[in-house]
């Protein structure tokens, strides 16, 4: 069976009109860190007292990090006609337009829409990015950094081998909103299956006899 691939989704780009955009990995990266974080809640009022940690203004945050390789040569080596004009130009491309805002805007050439008035040029958004990372952990990303480093290239000055340093940050249900529905329904979902994993583990630890090692010691 062959292995999963990671990858890059946007389903709302709009390439050439409305192609979405997908980035599969070449090679899935070895090596991925997650960094879980609560939010910090705002520093209460002077004289307000002391304010109880436990309590949360909103859902855990999460970032990650991980080291994508590019490489074009088994392309070549095989004829490939995209990466013998361009390299590994297409995917670079695709990466780098995940942290493009769309465009929103809209021209009312003809004055067709009735009603008041809205604004002609709405500020652009950026997309919602879904993250695959195998059957249990699909979710709804911002790319907040990236990092190329195009270390070999063809003799048009395509590059042909780089490594792509990416960061991303979790949206959870409280940064989408309530028409970005298949990106709360993959958040979700992926929650939905962390409990039950916790779960799986709970029933592991009663397997191994750890519970009852738990239970003498209380």
């Amino acid at each position: 069976m062959a292995a999963l691939k990671g990858a890059f989704i946007n389903l709302g780009a709009g390439l050439l009109g409305a192609l979405p955009n997908i980035v599969v990995f070449q090679f899935n990266p070895d090596r991925l860190t997650r960094t879980p974080k609560l939010v910090q809640p705002p520093a209460p009022a002077k004289g307000a007292g002391g304010r109880n940690t436990s309590e949360q203004p909103g859902l855990p945050s999460e970032s990650m990090s991980f080291t994508l390789r590019l490489d074009a040569t088994d392309q070549l080596a095989a004829g490939n006609p995209i990466a013998a004009a361009s390299g590994i130009l297409p995917t670079l491309s695709a990466l780098e337009l995940l942290m493009f805002a769309k465009n929103r805007r809209s021209v009312d050439l003809f004055g067709l829409s009735k009603g008041p008035k809205t604004e002609l040029h709405p500020p652009n958004k950026l997309p919602t990015v879904l993250f695959f990372w195998g059957p249990f952990r699909i979710l709804p990303v911002n790319i907040t950094t990236m990092s190329i480093a195009e270390t070999q290239y063809d003799t048009l000055l395509n590059p042909i081998r780089a490594e792509v340093s990416v960061t991303l940050e979790v949206l959870t249900t409280d940064h989408l909103s309530n028409n970005q529905g298949f990106a709360r329904g993959a958040y979700d979902y992926t929650q939905g299956v962390k409990q039950v994993m916790a779960a799986l583990n709970l029933a592991n630890a009663v397997e191994i006899g750890v519970s009852s090692s738990l239970s003498f010691s209380l």
